[in-house]
């Protein structure tokens, strides 16, 4: 009783707005976190074809990276939003589900973070996203991998660049025989050239996984 009084006096100072287009929910939509507007608008901008990438068995991915979906994973990686993390898991698991139907993954893992921005932001915006798929499809997650060297950021690379910036970046941190003949499903916010996941993909192959698939917020624009 005393905590749904606190929260209503707060969202009377701070009313819940939507995680797209920022405005202030309707009552009946602050549950879900996005308005009933960009609701509609997402279904219809909604990505179905399945992309590739090296060393994984499909790329998939919600929305394109623009307009108010990249405003919004802005405010989610730099803006503190990380309740933002459970409105895209929903969005990602209806969109693996939907395409793949229930899998018989193993676990869920994510691309890892450098330490400077997990310390910068407060939290790792990659294991938010993995733990709240991993719940919503009922599947285990496990962290796998860790960065051994700090990258630079990927925004205004090349391909090539990329591909050497992260070249030998990563490592796994869990033993192999969880990993051995396991299908594995990968998450990330953003998939642009696919190197990150690529070389995450490769790592977990090398231990002996079955299929990896790959599984993002977005995807950038060619």
């Amino acid at each position: 009783m005393r905590f749904d009084l606190w929260r209503g006096f707060l969202d009377l100072l701070f009313p819940p707005k939507c995680a797209f287009c920022h405005k202030i929910l309707p009552k009946d939509c602050r549950k879900d976190g996005i308005c009933p507007e960009c609701m509609e608008g997402l279904k219809k901008t909604e990505i179905t074809s399945v992309g590739k990438c090296e060393f994984t068995d499909g790329v998939y991915s919600c929305q394109a990276y623009s307009g108010n979906v990249r405003k919004s994973i802005h405010r989610f990686k730099f803006g503190g939003r990380q309740e933002y993390s459970r409105i895209y898991a929903d969005m990602m698991a209806k969109r693996i589900i939907g395409s793949l139907g229930r899998l018989d993954i193993g676990f869920v893992t994510y691309v890892p973070t450098n330490k400077s921005h997990i310390r910068k932001r407060g939290y790792d915006h990659g294991m938010l996203i993995a733990r709240y798929i991993a719940e919503k499809l009922d599947i285990a997650e496990m962290e796998c991998f860790r960065k051994c060297r700090e990258t630079k950021p990927m925004y205004g690379l090349t391909p090539s660049q990329r591909r050497a910036n992260i070249l030998g970046a990563i490592s796994l941190t869990c033993k192999k025989e969880h990993i051995m003949g396991k299908n594995v499903l990968i998450t990330d916010d953003i998939f642009t050239t696919g190197a990150s996941v690529s070389e995450c993909a490769r790592l977990l192959k090398s231990a002996g996984a079955g299929r990896v698939y790959v599984l993002t917020v977005a995807k950038t624009e060619k």
